[in-house]
């Protein structure tokens, strides 16, 4: 495709690399890659030392001491974050474009000069050790770190790159002080960035702060080299979780190798999607599975690929035997050359929705350098996968899906004792009615041949009728799985065959429908959602399927802690209004829901007089008339459509619920009356900043909460509002004991919003944030026609989303307090503890 080919490199005298994306944006993307992560750390591995690095340069650096790293991006409106993985560490921030030195000069001081205060190193310890139990209550983490552990025996990616709990306890600052000595070079550093921004003034920048960095210990780590496994490998374990899980996996040469492309088009066609051949026959089919999908990602000089699935306990067996008769079947190398055109077509358009993300621009310039030695690698490797013939696809799959090479994982659960109830952005939005009298959105973008697809419908808790709670999201599941003249198993080919990235979603006030496709398919995608739309069939066998698969997703909700605890305070807060289901739905309601039920459902959700459509990306006025008039000639309008009912009112005063889940650590939730966003944009807008101010590494309550107590990993607020008042929700993940405690802290938090408000400090950074957040829709035209397409459904102009900017930017200190103060001096009100089950 060629996208990459315009990147400008430079090189410092110290050896240090940079590479510029140049792109129309309101927004640079800056990033500081260190290639060193959890596989380098020699001495000291399985303390997860890179990670607890990449934590303590938040706490300190060259001038910016404390916390002025995160305050510092704050006040600028921009978004600063890093991760580390097993071979890298990558330290970003995403700015205004009239900022992003600031950007430079913040990066390099964190990376070259982190101060490590002491008085910071042991709370943040605490924190890490909360983050490590977090990744030992998720199901995933927990089955791809036993995955990892059987891949390698010997070499150091078999340790997770967080560490070991044990370890982690004993890391001291002398150590990690070592290790960045050892480690953090100019020579392994890489700095990208992308957006529009001169290359020439990036490399002066780069130069000004990091050109007199010397080069230190350039002396290599060896690596143990393992040999791939010689014959198959099995493991199982216990997980407290309603489904079981499986994981299999194969060895795979590294980045650059002629073998590698074949591989990853053969497990995305055995995996990636509804459409490919394990979802359509081991859960469209057989509905054996809940959720199957493949993987296949280079690491630390090699690279694994495979297949991860859920399934219910019952059928766990079956599922395992489907599974491996499918993996033996593609190690015979029985594929089609249909399979090989739709998932290549996949890849293409997967790809351009990819690099709609400046995140996803800078981190791809940075993997291909690293992994190749070139900013385009990328590039070579789509232009590699799109030479893949037949034949390569059946000598890899010869060679490397040999049974005597695979890893397998067997994650099984175990019964609770307790049960849970519980752009070249043309800123343009153009509006329009359809011949049927739609409301339709046109938001151009010719950056890239993509084109998106947004469709809003009346439904979700608020309209559902008494007994039928969920019904919408099964609607939304059952919706592409067949109507008049098209089966289910035809839908799924198309959509591959189309490069559609389809999902239909339902919520708490409506269903949504959205996709993208590559513009040369954009005809075709449309043509066959209006098939899909037009009566579908919801025949009873696959509506029973998918109501299993929604049903466990339920389950799998109710034993997750922070979840489990919103979806309690929901059901506390609003008592009988539909909003206590939080549109998730209600197991006894959607165990009795009908096919027939469902057709009625639907066909009321087609009021034209509330549905709201639209296109965006690369398409002009005429294919906006020539999809709409697919859409008009195959919908079948309902004038009644659905009521919304009258607000029936919170519960009054504060109920209080505690739960027990078979988990490590307590959530904590404290969830206040909230208010309705339909024609309140002023409300909307001072929440948005209030958002701002309240999440984040520089909010008053993560310092109170994780920086001075070192009492949670996650913390935060949340809001949610609809056609009538949602909540308010203050929530973090804690240690077992400290539950009342962080409690306490959030109570102190509403209180202090409830008598002073924001100070001018964090009201003038949580307006630029707000304001940066505004501005940046416009550089992705999917995000654009989400947002305009929602403020239609439910009352604004769309148009108001050009002038929102100036709107944030206008607020006043005295009126946002004023705004806000009401909704935290209330006595009403829930607080859930979600503590560990006692044994």
């Amino acid at each position: 495709m060629g996208l990459f080919r315009d990147t400008i490199g430079f090189e410092l005298e110290n050896g240090l690399r940079g590479y510029c994306f140049q792109r129309r944006s309101v927004s640079v993307e800056i990033q500081l890659h260190v290639a060193s992560g959890s596989i380098h750390e020699g001495r000291f591995l399985g303390c997860g030392i890179s990670h607890f690095l990449e934590h303590m340069a938040f706490q300190g650096c060259k001038n910016f001491p404390g916390h002025m790293v995160a305050d510092t991006v704050n006040q600028l409106g921009g978004d600063i974050n890093a991760y580390t993985t097993y071979d890298r560490t990558c330290y970003r921030v995403q700015l205004p474009v009239r900022s992003w030195q600031k950007g430079v000069e913040i990066l390099s001081a964190m990376v070259r000069f982190p101060e490590l205060p002491e008085e910071r190193f042991v709370k943040e310890r605490e924190v890490i050790l909360r983050e490590c139990e977090r990744t030992r209550d998720n199901p995933g983490s927990r089955l791809h770190e036993n995955f990892m552990r059987n891949m390698f025996l010997q070499h150091p990616l078999r340790h997770p790159v967080i560490g070991y709990k044990e370890m982690i306890s004993g890391v001291t600052k002398d150590m990690v002080r070592e290790y960045h000595d050892e480690r953090y070079s100019p020579e392994r550093c890489i700095i990208v960035a992308a957006g529009n921004i001169c290359p020439d003034e990036l490399q002066n920048a780069v130069q000004e702060f990091l050109g007199d960095w010397k080069r230190k210990n350039l002396n290599g780590l060896s690596l143990v080299q393992e040999d791939f496994p010689g014959i198959a490998r099995n493991s199982e374990f216990i997980f407290p979780d309603p489904l079981c899980r499986v994981m299999s996996g194969v060895r795979m040469p590294q980045f650059g190798s002629p073998e590698l492309p074949a591989l990853e088009l053969l497990f995305s066609i055995l995996g990636a999607g509804d459409g490919s051949i394990l979802n359509r026959k081991l859960i469209y089919d057989q509905q054996l599975g809940v959720d199957i999908r493949s993987f296949s990602y280079s690491l630390g000089g090699c690279a694994v690929g495979g297949i991860a699935g859920k399934c219910e306990e019952a059928k766990l067996k079956k599922f395992q035997t489907a599974l491996m008769d499918e993996l033996d079947s593609a190690h015979c190398g029985n594929f089609t050359l249909e399979q090989i055109k739709r998932e290549k077509i996949q890849q293409y358009a997967d790809r351009l929705r990819e690099l709609r993300d400046p995140v996803n621009i800078a981190g791809e310039i940075a993997g291909g350098v690293f992994y190749a030695g070139s900013p385009e690698a990328g590039d070579a490797y789509l232009s590699a996968l799109e030479n893949v013939e037949m034949k390569d696809l059946q000598r890899a799959a010869d060679t490397y899906l040999a049974p005597e090479r695979w890893v397998h994982i067997t994650q099984k659960n175990r019964p609770a004792k307790k049960s849970v109830t519980v752009k070249k952005s043309s800123g343009g939005i153009y509006k329009s009615k359809s011949s049927s009298g739609a409301s339709t959105l046109h938001v151009p973008d010719n950056n890239l041949p993509l084109c998106n697809f947004f469709m809003v419908l009346p439904g979700g808790a608020v309209v559902e009728p008494h007994s039928r709670h969920g019904i919408t999201r099964l609607v939304a599941a059952s919706l592409s799985s067949g109507s008049r003249g098209i089966s289910e198993n035809r839908i799924l080919k198309k959509l591959d065959e189309y490069g559609v990235d389809l999902e239909i979603s339902g919520g708490a006030n409506s269903m949504i429908v959205e996709f993208s496709a590559p513009r040369k398919k954009m005809d075709s995608a449309v043509a066959l959602m209006a098939d899909i739309l037009h009566e579908p069939l919801f025949e009873s066998r696959i509506w029973e399927r998918e109501k299993i698969r929604l049903l466990n997703s339920l389950y799998e909700r109710n034993s997750n802690p922070v979840k489990a605890a919103f979806d309690r305070a929901s059901s506390l807060l609003f008592k009988d209004h539909p909003y206590r289901n939080s549109g998730q739905g209600n197991i006894a309601d959607i165990q009795n829901l009908t096919p027939e039920s469902g057709r009625n459902f639907y066909s009321r959700m087609l009021n034209v007089q509330r549905i709201v459509w639209g296109f965006g990306g690369n398409c002009n006025e005429k294919d906006v008339l020539r999809w709409n008039k697919y859409l008009d000639d195959a919908l079948i309008f309902y004038e009644k459509g659905l009521n919304i009912p009258e607000f029936s009112g919170f519960a009054t005063g504060v109920e209080k619920n505690i739960l027990e889940l078979p988990r490590e650590q307590t959530a904590v939730v404290k969830m206040l009356p909230g208010f309705s966003c339909a024609g309140n944009q002023e409300l909307t807008d001072a929440f948005d900043i209030l958002g701002q101010a309240e999440n984040g590494l520089a909010s008053t309550l993560f310092k109170s909460v994780r920086e001075d107590n070192a009492l949670s990993y996650s913390v935060g607020m949340h809001y949610s509002a609809g056609f009538h008042p949602g909540y308010i929700a203050f929530y973090a993940m804690t240690a077992d004991g400290a539950g009342e405690k962080v409690l306490k802290l959030l109570e102190k938090e509403i209180i202090r919003l409830g008598e002073q408000g924001l100070s001018q400090e964090e009201f003038e950074a949580a307006v630029n944030s707000a304001v940066f957040d505004a501005e940046r829709i416009f550089d992705t035209p999917d995000t654009l026609l989400r947002n305009a397409a929602m403020d239609a459904y439910y009352g604004y102009d769309p148009e108001q989303l050009i002038l929102r900017k100036e709107k944030l930017s206008a607020m006043t200190l005295e009126k946002f307090n004023a705004v806000i103060k009401p909704f935290f001096n209330v006595d009403r009100g829930a607080e859930v503890l979600v503590l560990p089950q006692k044994k």
